[in-house]
């Protein structure tokens, strides 16, 4: 089993998208109490039904994760009124 100081000691050997990689899968490991949020998950199904009615408005997986910052910081915005 690695210790912390391994795996941010490895951390460093990693490109940025190796990085961001490896930040994904910590963020949704953090986040597993959020699965059950019936809110989220209505949103994620209204947002996939959009999706699949709208196709021609897809965007590349570079071009949402340039997104994310921008949707979270509105996100943020929205709960703190």
């Amino acid at each position: 089993m690695s210790t912390v100081q391994e795996i941010l000691t490895a951390m460093d050997k990693l490109t940025p998208e190796e990085l961001r990689i490896v930040k994904l899968g910590v963020d949704s490991r953090l986040s597993d109490d959020d699965d059950d949020d019936p809110a989220l998950l209505a949103a994620l199904k209204n947002a996939i039904a959009y999706a699949d009615a709208h196709p021609d408005e897809a965007r590349s997986i570079d071009e949402v994760r340039a997104l994310i910052p921008q949707w979270i910081s509105e996100s943020k915005s929205k709960t703190r009124q």
